[in-house]
Formats: C-alpha cells, sequence, structure tokens
C-alpha cells in the first residue's frame, strides 16, 4: 500500500502541472519522444520478458502482435483511443485535423469512463500482493508517470475550466487508489486475471509509444525519432537487466 500511495500522490502532482502547462507546445514536442520511449521500454523489456517465462517467447510475441495490429486498427478506423492525439500532442495539418477534431468530438465522457477502468485496473495492479507478474506490477507504477502527462494533458484539452479539469484528473486517480484498496483486500485471488491482463496490457503500451513518437518521425524522421525515443526505451532496458541481476 505504501507504494501505491506514493504513486498516487507522484502521479497526481504530475498530472497537475501537466495540465497547467497543456498550452506550452515547446513541452509537449520535448516529452513525448521521451514518453514513447518509455513506453516502449516497459512493454518490450518488463512485460515482455515477464510473459515469455510464463507461455514462451512464440506464444507471446505473436499474442502480443496480434493484439497490437487489432488495436491500431481499431485506432485509426473505429474508434479514436489514442491519448496524445486527444491532448492534441499531435499535428493537426491535413488528414491529422481531421483526426484530431473527431477525437474532440468523440472523447469526454466516454474517455473519463474507459479512463477510471484503467486507472482501476492499474491501483489493482500495483497493490496486488500476489508473487505472480512481479515485472507486470512495477511496470504499472512507471508507466503511470508518462500516462498521468497524457492525464494531465486530456483533463486540460477536453475541460472547459481549470477547476474541471483539477476534478477530472482527482477522480481518475481516486479510481486507481480505489483499484489498489480493492486488490489488497483480496490478496491473492488476482493471478489468473494477472496472466489475462498482462497481454493486452503489453501491447496497449506498445501502441502508445508508437503514438507518442508520430509527430517527431513525420517531421523528422526515423532516425530522429528512435533517437529522441532512446533514452527512456534504454533507461527501461538498464533498469530492467539491473532488476534481473538484483
Amino acid at each position: 500500500m505504501k507504494i501505491l500511495f506514493g504513486t498516487c500522490c507522484l502521479t497526481t502532482a504530475i498530472a497537475i502541472v501537466s495540465l497547467c502547462w497543456a498550452g506550452h507546445t515547446p513541452m509537449q514536442k520535448r516529452v513525448m519522444p521521451w514518453v514513447g520511449g518509455l513506453l516502449l521500454g516497459i512493454g518490450a523489456f518488463w512485460i515482455l520478458p515477464e510473459m515469455a517465462t510464463q507461455w514462451g517467447w512464440a506464444i507471446s510475441l505473436v499474442g502480443v502482435s496480434a493484439i497490437l495490429a487489432v488495436l491500431a486498427w481499431i485506432d485509426q478506423y473505429i474508434y479514436p483511443i489514442c491519448p496524445f492525439c486527444a491532448a492534441g500532442s499531435h499535428p493537426v495539418a491535413s488528414v491529422g485535423s481531421v483526426r484530431s477534431h473527431r477525437h474532440t468530438l468523440t472523447l469526454g465522457w466516454p474517455l473519463l469512463v474507459v479512463g477510471c477502468a484503467h486507472s482501476f485496473l492499474d491501483g489493482w495492479t500495483i497493490a496486488s500482493p500476489s508473487s505472480a507478474f512481479v515485472a507486470v506490477s512495477w511496470a504499472a507504477v512507471v508507466h503511470k508517470i508518462p500516462e498521468s502527462v497524457a492525464i494531465g494533458f486530456l483533463a486540460a484539452r477536453l475541460t472547459s475550466s481549470r477547476r474541471l479539469a483539477i476534478g477530472t484528473v482527482t477522480v481518475i486517480q481516486a479510481a486507481m487508489a480505489a483499484g489498489g484498496s480493492l486488490a489488497a483486500l483480496a490478496g491473492n485471488l488476482d493471478e489468473r486475471w494477472a496472466s489475462i491482463y498482462s497481454m493486452p496490457a503489453c501491447a496497449l503500451l506498445l501502441l502508445f509509444g508508437l503514438l507518442a513518437l508520430q509527430e517527431e518521425q513525420k517531421f523528422r524522421g526515423s532516425v530522429a525519432a528512435i533517437r529522441a525515443a532512446a533514452p527512456g526505451l534504454v533507461g527501461c532496458g538498464l533498469a530492467a537487466l539491473v532488476g534481473q541481476i538484483w
């Protein structure tokens, strides 16, 4: 519970700071590639190897790739699930302007509900006393940091006042605290759930990581996007390596 409480406090502070700086475009351009690299690193170096120890690399890679493809198709053609587009962090030219406008129209209360559900599961994962999928639990802690940046952007862009934006952040963070509290009460009942949740969680993190790098890749090229994402990506890899050795 101490880890959950610390995570709640830290990510709430980050979300509020992000909310206040949501209109500062240079900050968004610097943060997004780092966020993308961090999310890719969490999925590739933390969650995926943990799944591979349970199901093998072949099943893990095929399963994550299939879910990633389905999520990308849904985001592109059915319902926009990219939080960075909704936050206005992607370019708004030509097709991008239509896409951003579509996000503004379709996201709002549905996004708040989905955000609360996702945050609830994050809290459950972080506070779970189960020894199964420890990497998933720590990955949930780490990914909350960049996710809080997106939450702050979203709250600022999709509400009409600063007070409503702060209220939105509070509701989403409260959902995480509720999920963690219930996980602590449930004890070790979540081991089967952790096995099922890890694969789509990994695919979702990889998707969001790739989407966060879209603007950098589009305007500066793939090499520049990889270079910008490298600190977060390499940092996650080194942290995972240290964790394995320790």
